[in-house]
């Protein structure tokens, strides 16, 4: 008697102990069928006082399960807490729920070092089927720990952990497929012992495995008309980059104008000459155009699309200002704030800005126009409340008759301050956020802000938190190469750069990343993440100004600066 239904109709029949067996046996049956509903009615159907030892701990273990599944973590959290996990057959269930409950609550490194604690405690699960479930759920555990975390292991981990951490980290930074090969080679060589280098978690086996199928790259850009400029920044870093890594790569390069044809006579043209993936378009116009060819191999789009669904070979990777956004919003929530108070301009890449930040954000939020910068001192007061402090006073000396001393208030109950404006602009935003009482708030910024900024004049922006391309923090010897080669300090296209240089790291993992064996990789435009639906999702680095350099957020405030800007 398997089937999920047959069990609910015996224990309908039966009475007693056996009746609540019955409910238990099929609750869990339901579960691993993912029917958490069902299983929550079968188990309702259950006296838990008629149950003892371990079919007690399995009714615990299913309670926990299902309030998971249904988002109750207190729940979850109170049946694990009752559970003794040594009266269960297999106690390692237990462990991966409690891990799975710890990723639900924010804290997936912790889920993370739980399993790793098991793994280094039990080596003879090494080269099971129960060990290649530990180990896939440790690197699933991994997966959710911000990718960042993982460029300053050092050694805050417990042994048991610091290996998974080292391991992880390798994986996120490779560049290229021989690359990643050569990294997991060299790690298995320094931890010969360790789980994973007995028995590889399943997605690193494949990734690592993995012989590229791609032979030729066709680079289809705007090198002529009005957006050349942009075009042949990606075009120079991408070459500048294949170049010097040709040696790990098997794929010819060939390069093409999409302002000298058709998009459509040029893509027939791609296909002719041998194409296994090509890189571009760069206009939002031009991938919409891309995509209603439905492309036959591998397209990485340069932008993205507007409302279109994309076909299945596509894949989009842009500069889109609302990825900082995006995590400036969680760089916000990871610190506890609660009150926002948003500042923007009348640019369309700062309404598009603020529009992210409160699609990302839940509590209360508060947005200030900024229309003119000889009126921001104005805004700003009116922003912090102080314009209505002083004309509180006035209405009370117009009551007393009489002149009062007095000392304006700003408001104090703003988190902290979003300031979406140019670099013009937050020469006017400091010293008002200053005269205005509000310089003890901290203050976060996209790149915009400080983008161009002389570096001799960064340090007025002393104190800033900025979301921040990795190419200028965590690479910035490979930028300062690249710069040396291009002229790219204080470059308005040096992100552009940037993209090419992504554009060279994701051409060989075009097809791997629409196969869905490829989730995540420390890019120079972000983290980047792969979603179902072809968009290349970007996580900034977290950055702070410090004595008028731009260092990483992680780096501790005397640590020698991240990058030379």
């Amino acid at each position: 008697m398997d089937e999920p239904q047959a069990l609910l109709d015996a224990a309908g029949g039966a009475s007693g102990a056996r009746s609540s067996r019955l409910y238990l046996e099929a609750a869990e049956q339901l579960l691993n069928d993912g029917d958490a509903d069902q299983a929550a009615a079968a188990l309702a159907e259950v006296d838990a006082g008629r149950l003892r030892g371990q079919e007690g701990a399995r009714y615990l273990l299913a309670s926990a399960a299902v309030a998971l599944a249904q988002g109750e973590l207190a729940a979850a959290d109170a049946a694990l807490d009752r559970l003794d996990v040594r009266l269960l057959r297999e106690p390692m269930n237990a462990l991966l729920l409690q891990a799975d409950l710890l990723a639900r609550q924010g804290r997936p490194a912790a889920g993370a070092e739980l399993l790793a604690d098991y793994a280094a405690a039990h080596p003879e699960l090494a080269q099971t089927a129960a060990g290649q479930r530990l180990n896939d759920a440790i690197w699933q555990q991994l997966s959710q720990v911000p990718t960042f975390e993982f460029l300053a292991v050092g050694n805050h981990r417990a042994a048991s952990a610091r290996g998974w951490w080292l391991l992880k980290s390798q994986m996120l930074q490779s560049f290229t497929l021989a690359d990643q090969r050569r990294r997991l080679a060299t790690w298995q060589q320094n931890w010969p012992q360790h789980p994973a280098a007995l028995q590889p978690p399943s997605a690193l086996l494949s990734l690592a495995g993995a012989s590229a199928p791609v032979s030729r790259v066709a680079l289809m850009l705007p090198l002529t008309g009005p957006l050349s400029r942009a075009g042949r920044a990606v075009r120079d870093a991408f070459i500048a980059t294949y170049l010097s890594h040709r040696d790990d790569v098997s794929f010819d390069v060939d390069v093409y104008d999409v302002a000298a044809a058709p998009l459509a006579t040029l893509y027939e043209q791609v296909l002719l000459d041998g194409a296994d993936v090509i890189i571009g378009p760069l206009s939002r116009e031009s991938v919409a155009e891309m995509n209603r060819l439905n492309p036959e191999v591998p397209v990485l789009a340069l932008n993205y699309l507007a409302d279109e669904m994309p076909a299945p070979n596509l894949l989009q990777l842009g500069l889109a200002i609302e990825d900082e956004a995006a995590t400036l919003a969680q760089w916000l929530n990871d610190r506890g704030a609660r009150r926002l108070l948003v500042f923007h301009n009348d640019e369309e890449w700062s309404t598009r800005a603020m529009q992210a930040v409160a699609r990302n954000w839940q509590n209360p939020i508060e947005v200030q126009g900024l229309r003119d910068i000889r009126t921001v001192t104005e805004s700003v007061g009116a922003a912090m409340h102080v314009a209505a402090s002083q004309q509180r006073r006035t209405e009370l000396e117009a009551l007393l008759r009489q002149d009062l001393e007095f000392l304006p208030r700003a408001r104090d109950d703003v988190d902290a301050i979003v300031a979406l404006v140019s670099s013009v602009e937050v020469n006017a935003l400091v010293p008002a956020l200053r005269f205005h009482f509000a310089q003890s708030v901290p203050i976060f910024a996209t790149s915009q802000t400080a983008r161009g900024v002389p570096r001799q004049r960064l340090a007025s922006l002393n104190g800033f938190h900025l979301s921040e391309l990795p190419w200028f923090v965590i690479e910035a010897d490979a930028f300062e190469t690249m710069s040396d080669a291009f002229g790219l300090d204080g470059n308005a296209f040096a992100s552009l750069y940037a993209l090419g240089v992504d554009a060279f790291r994701l051409a060989e993992r075009a097809p791997l990343i629409l196969g869905g064996s490829f989730r995540e990789l420390i890019g120079s435009t972000g983290i980047l993440t792969f979603s179902p639906d072809g968009r290349i999702n970007r996580s900034l680095a977290r950055t702070v100004i410090r004595r008028g350099t731009l260092q990483h957020a992680a780096s501790p405030s005397g640590a020698a600066p991240a990058t030379g800007r």
